[in-house]
């Protein structure tokens, strides 16, 4: 998180950079039209107009709002004059630069006042830094919470029960879990309806945590009522532990996060610095770039989630730029948000019509900045992820678990380190089907799904490689870290108890284990973790077996 200090005082050197700036900008517009008459050339009329532009553009970010507002006026102006020339009469002109003169006294007034310049929009707290998964329950019955806690640390959560809200507050300020599962009626408290009390924890608190509703029945007022409240997910009471996992693993993935990667693309460097500066302080990852022309290599570097480019620059129109980065594959879904200080409707349409997906008009505020940012960002990587899904786990997909496999065998030999690879596959998972149905075998592969989330490492990658067979990548893992790991996930799958109809069964998974020592390319690891699983199937079930050559 960036400090709010430093960044207040990053902020206002650029403030006092751009007035300084502004200076030699003011006394530049005066020169041109000294002496000039309503009979000025064009060349001079487009120039002014330029330099206007990028005023009412830049000067409200800076807290320059009324010269902004003023210059907003003028430019619109020179607009006209520019459109048909016929209309500058000379009473006019003198008026327009009385009115270019005045903008001295705008910058003044501006300048005396600093209240909006340095405010931080922080991130909020970072979440997903415990070791392992906490969750808070906040359940006033014993015996549910009993259930829930037993279920819920089969899968390697964290589990604090508290009674009421009141205890749940002193346990979240001793040590900030990443979810919150709440009954929606506690009796014994005031207000007993946890809609309600929830939003007061979280006002006293300063920020919100990912909450889970559980309620007695589900209706559309009591669901209106967790969403008015900030509920990530409501369920009943009597869902199943796997089902209320998945939804606690749904919210870690959507507040749980690699940064967003945005590059500004602007010719305005100290513009483009406060626009930077911003979106890190908001806990993004932001690089700017001043010379178009440097825009494709940038983008390589960075891989962006997001591109924002200021509309008119230099010899480099935006929405150009955005067709001829449109030009590739690669960058044919990438979000890009235009930034310009013209507010033509018109205009605006036509630019979105050239590869843009939204558009911002300067000045804009700090916080609609972020907030558009962040939404865009966040819809973009959700479509992406989606594409390269399993629909029924939300784990990679066969083709993409390969891709990955490959990437990391090839970086473990070019660094000199090892690294792992298991096949897993659920013991007899035909015999579910036709027993308890095919939902019901739906439902084991989802919690298998969950439950190797839970217990794998953030750099893992995990992937559905068949119907009931499942992959995972092991980057920087030996052998026997391999086996530990998995043997302990078959342990605690092999514990859990499955309850179709009011009946419970359980059933057992088998892996396979091989790293990169034994192997130099991606199918020949893949082969290997194979080999290694039918071994354990064929020596019984129920177990995990490394690859010791065919």
């Amino acid at each position: 998180m960036t400090d709010s200090t430093d960044f207040s005082a990053q902020l206002a050197a650029l403030r006092e950079q751009y007035a300084k700036r502004l200076v030699h900008t003011l006394d530049n517009l005066l020169s041109r039209v000294k002496g000039k008459g309503a009979d000025i050339a064009p060349i001079i009329l487009s120039e002014l107009h330029a330099d206007l532009h990028k005023l009412a553009g830049s000067g409200g970010t800076f807290g320059f709002f009324e010269l902004s507002r003023q210059a907003r006026i003028l430019e619109v102006a020179v607009k006209v004059w520019l459109d048909d020339l016929s209309v500058l009469e000379a009473a006019q002109w003198e008026a327009w630069k009385n009115d270019l003169s005045a903008l001295r006294q705008a910058f003044m007034t501006d300048a005396a006042f600093d209240a909006s310049a340095g405010k931080a929009l922080l991130a909020p707290p970072l979440l997903g830094q415990n070791e392992h998964v906490r969750v808070i329950l906040i359940e006033d019955e014993a015996l549910i919470a009993y259930e829930l806690n037993k279920g819920l640390s089969q899968f390697g959560y964290e589990v604090s029960h508290c009674a009421d809200f009141s205890a749940a507050e002193a346990e979240i300020r001793a040590g900030m879990p990443d979810v919150l599962v709440v009954d929606s009626m506690l009796p014994g408290q005031n207000p007993a309806d946890s809609t309600e009390a929830l939003p007061l924890l979280f006002e006293r608190l300063g920020y919100r945590l990912p909450t889970v509703f559980l309620a007695d029945r589900i209706d559309f007022p009591s669901r209106l009522a967790a969403a008015r409240a900030g509920g990530g997910a409501f369920l009943t009471k009597s869902t199943d532990i796997s089902t209320l996992a998945g939804r606690i693993e749904m919210l870690l993935r959507e507040h749980d996060h690699a940064p967003y990667r945005v590059l500004i693309v602007d010719d305005d460097e100290v513009l483009a610095e406060h626009y930077r500066l911003t979106l890190k302080a908001a806990g993004m990852l932001a690089e700017k770039v001043c010379r178009p022309e440097e825009t494709l290599a940038a983008m390589q570097s960075l891989n962006p989630d997001l591109l924002i480019i200021d509309l008119y620059m230099p010899d480099c129109n935006g929405a150009d730029l955005a067709l001829a980065i449109r030009y590739e594959d690669a960058w044919m879904s990438l979000p890009i948000i235009y930034l310009s200080a013209a507010d033509d409707l018109d205009e605006q349409i036509k630019a979105l019509s050239n590869g843009g997906d939204d558009f911002l008009t300067k000045p804009v505020s700090d916080a609609r900045l972020v907030s558009t940012v962040q939404v865009r960002a966040a819809r973009a990587r959700k479509v992406s992820e989606l594409m390269s899904q399993d629909s029924l786990t939300g784990l990679l997909k066969h083709s993409t678990i390969k891709d990955r496999l490959a990437i990391e065998i090839e970086r473990a030999h070019r660094q000199g380190k090892v690294m792992a690879m298991a096949m897993v596959d659920l013991d007899n998972f035909k015999q579910v089907n036709d027993t308890w149905s095919h939902p019901m075998g739906d439902q084991v592969i989802k919690t298998l799904a969950h439950l190797l989330r839970q217990r794998l490492r953030r750099q893992d990658s995990i992937g559905r490689y068949g119907g009931e067979e499942f992959a995972v990548v092991l980057p920087e893992c030996n052998a026997a870290d391999a086996m530990r790991l998995l043997d302990d996930i078959r342990q605690r799958f092999a514990e859990m108890r499955f309850i179709h109809e009011g009946q419970s069964f359980g059933i057992t998974l088998s892996a396979g284990v091989a790293t990169s020592k034994q192997c130099t390319d991606a199918p020949g690891l893949l082969a290997a973790a194979d080999a290694a699983l039918y071994k354990a199937k064929d020596g019984g079930r129920n177990q995990v077996c490394q690859f010791c050559g065919y």
